[in-house]
């Protein structure tokens, strides 16, 4: 199949099934919506649909927000991922539409991505949205479904994958497909558990061929189980036959041409199937052996409880202070270890509780990140995401020994000893409060506060 007959199934698979696909963000203008895309960053369209009514009844004009505090917006947007950042990127954003742009939304991609705030993933969307131009915005679901389905190939960025798609995707449908990709990746093609049973594309996808049959091993090894009892009931009583038919006496034979056709090849018969059933014996027993499922293997897990002691612990921050769980006795203390500094996942959990940070002051928390990173480390990182709060060096992991979150871990399909990401709650006491196992990085603090 060349990828040209891919591209051509899929586009007219989803020009019959979706037909006309648009954005599921609520707008009435391109102001609107490019506020309402800023804000989708890492947040679901539904989340931003909840958020920005208010907002927009209050500030509906780029002028009314160029006016606004960035301090003000952030009580509007709290709820969204990054809203700190967010807040402060929309008001540089209108400020830069008044100034710049005369109010008005760019109508190009050069221009929509010198706006804080606006990638090209967003630029890509108001220039395909509000001026209908050829642009493919990827976003996590666009990157994921057309790697899965093969529309791309070896695509590591966004990027790869947009210059891949348009290069064969029709320039008068490429707005549609944005959004005929982005709909079957979050209701079909979703990210953990594929909806393969109820997907259209199974006979043109590559994950289906490859993957789907990996993931439910399972699924086939009581039909299998069922065929091997089978092929040896037969074998059986065709080896039971051929004893039947070897243990009859032969008629003693004068010469080659007066043997009767009753004997010998009703043996070589018997053989024939015999020799074919072992075969097929084996065939079935060998792919038994290949589809039985491992067992699922599972991240070690701290054995402490709701209700323990938290364990004593004292290290030195990023800017070489000394902080002792003794000294913060009276405070609520999150304790929350991660596994290495400036990586997607510990930066999202970082910022995540520094946009709440101010909240969490006010209310006796105290924040504290724990790695097996040095102090210089540790600075390097909290500088660039402006971290408020203290990142512990544990380089001789005694503290994440002492919590036991170091153990045996499984990533990329490797297993090795590693910090398993979790959190601990502790309260005024010096008690464990809550334990959070399961990290939801880019909503972290909102999972602690809850």
């Amino acid at each position: 199949m060349t990828k040209q007959e891919r591209y051509t199934y899929i586009l007219n698979y989803f020009e019959k099934n979706v037909g006309l696909a648009e954005t599921e963000l609520n707008y009435k203008n391109p102001f609107e919506l490019i506020v309402a895309v800023s804000l989708s960053a890492q947040c679901t369209d539904k989340r931003v649909n909840l958020t920005t009514p208010k907002l927009f009844h209050d500030y509906s004009t780029a002028e009314a927000l160029a006016n606004a505090s960035s301090d003000t917006i952030f009580n509007y947007i709290r709820s969204i991922s990054y809203p700190n950042n967010k807040a402060k990127n929309l008001v540089g954003m209108a400020k830069m539409l008044v100034n710049d742009f005369n109010s008005q939304i760019p109508n190009n991609v050069d221009d929509l991505v010198k706006l804080p705030g606006v990638g090209r993933k967003t630029a890509n969307v108001i220039a395909s949205v509000i001026f209908n131009q050829p642009t493919m915005a990827v976003d996590t679901h666009v990157f994921r479904v057309s790697n899965r389905i093969g529309l791309t190939t070896n695509a590591k960025t966004p990027l790869q994958s947009e210059l891949q798609l348009i290069k064969f995707i029709p320039k008068e449908i490429v707005p549609k497909a944005h959004h005929w990709l982005i709909l079957h990746g979050r209701y079909t093609c979703v990210a953990r558990a594929p909806k393969c049973t109820e997907c259209g594309l199974t006979a043109y996808c590559k994950y289906f061929e490859k993957e789907f049959f990996k993931q439910n091993k399972t699924q086939i090894i009581t039909p299998l189980s069922k065929t091997k009892i089978m092929v040896k009931k037969a074998l059986a009583k065709k080896i039971a036959t051929k004893s039947r038919v070897e243990a009859k006496p032969v008629k003693k034979i004068a010469t080659k041409k007066s043997v009767t056709k009753s004997t010998v090849p009703e043996k070589k018969k018997v053989s024939s199937a015999s020799s074919t059933l072992k075969k097929a014996t084996t065939k079935v027993l060998a792919t038994i052996k290949k589809t039985v499922a491992k067992p699922k293997f599972v991240n070690h897990s701290t054995k402490l409880k709701v209700g323990n002691k938290a364990p004593v612990f004292e290290a030195k921050d990023q800017h070489g202070n000394l902080i002792t769980s003794k000294s913060l006795l009276g405070k609520t203390i999150v304790l929350y270890f991660y596994p290495k500094d400036d990586t997607p996942g510990c930066t999202a959990t970082a910022c995540s509780l520094r946009d709440e940070y101010k909240f969490l002051s006010k209310n006796n928390y105290v924040v504290l990140g724990v790695s097996a990173d040095d102090e210089k480390s540790h600075a390097k990182f909290a500088k660039k995401y402006n971290l408020p709060f203290s990142l512990l060096a544990d380089t001789d992991l005694k503290i994440m020994k002492a919590y036991d979150v170091w153990g045996l871990k499984q990533f990329m399909g490797k297993i090795y000893d590693g910090i398993i990401r979790t959190t601990f709650v502790i309260n005024e006491k010096g008690m464990i409060k809550s334990i959070v196992k399961s990290v939801d990085t880019a909503n972290h603090a909102k999972q602690i506060l809850e």
